[in-house]
């Protein structure tokens, strides 16, 4: 147990210190112009962003006792029910503080991804903008950015921080709070309103996960999330606010 709480603790300062240079990064990102310092960014979140995540959460599926050959658990890539049986038989009264929770967080997410979607036809709305590719090399980058933060994030956030916190403080409900608080403030760059979002995403995330019990299939929709976000809802912008081809198909100058 104090393994798990240093290694909590030390994931908490640096994660801190990693979020807080990101929004100094994000900020700086916004004001490129120049296509080469952009895609020498997207390297780096991209290269940074898998090893760091990937890293933590192997170690923390091994301190969880769920990584294999550790209990028998053949992958990462668990069910949810794997989150269910590390805490034991959940009786109806704690099933009813999670389904609430998780209600007001799917319809929390939904809401604000309807308003999203309503700014984002206009030019330069919403937090992620600088993000979106301007030429075809940007987009190569961006695509493998969409399908790590797709695998990383989830294979952290979705799976392995929840199962150690549930080493900690013994409550699925708890435990899954705190670990979409923790994908909302890594999203911190993006803003207070980014930040609400993404809680909210990461909300409905976690429902998608619980209900199919496949850890792929929540990795396969935050890529699609991700994908959506940064090709097909500019590319809808462009071909018709602006009557031309997306900006993601323009050779790199």
């Amino acid at each position: 147990m104090l393994l798990i709480l240093a290694w909590i603790a030390v994931m908490l300062i640096a994660g801190t210190w990693w979020v807080r240079r990101d929004i100094t990064a994000y900020a700086r990102f916004q004001t490129q112009s120049d296509t080469i310092d952009r895609q020498r960014l997207y390297r780096r979140w991209l290269i940074e962003s898998f090893v760091v995540l990937v890293s933590a959460s192997v170690f923390s599926l091994w301190l969880s006792d769920a990584l294999w050959p550790f209990n028998g658990f053949p992958s990462a890539f668990a069910p949810a029910s794997r989150l269910l049986q590390s805490d034991g038989s959940i009786s109806g009264d704690q099933w009813l503080p999670i389904a609430i929770g998780l209600f007001f967080g799917m319809v929390l997410s939904v809401a604000i991804k309807w308003w999203q979607i309503k700014k984002s036809l206009a030019p330069g709305a919403g937090p992620d903008q600088a993000l979106i590719p301007r030429n075809r090399r940007e987009a190569t980058l961006a695509l493998l950015l969409s399908l790590n933060a797709g695998f990383s994030e989830e294979l952290f956030f979705r799976l392995a921080l929840p199962l150690l916190f549930l080493q900690v403080t013994g409550s699925l409900t708890v435990s899954l709070v705190l670990s979409m608080l923790a994908f909302g403030l890594a999203h911190a760059h993006y803003g207070w309103k980014g930040v609400l979002a993404t809680t909210a995403a990461g909300a409905l995330l976690t429902i998608y996960y619980l209900h199919h019990g496949s850890l792929l299939r929540v990795m396969t929709a935050h890529a699609v999330i991700d994908i959506t976000a940064f090709f097909i809802r500019p590319a809808i912008a462009d071909l018709i606010l602006s009557r031309k081809a997306p900006r993601w198909t323009i050779a790199a100058s």
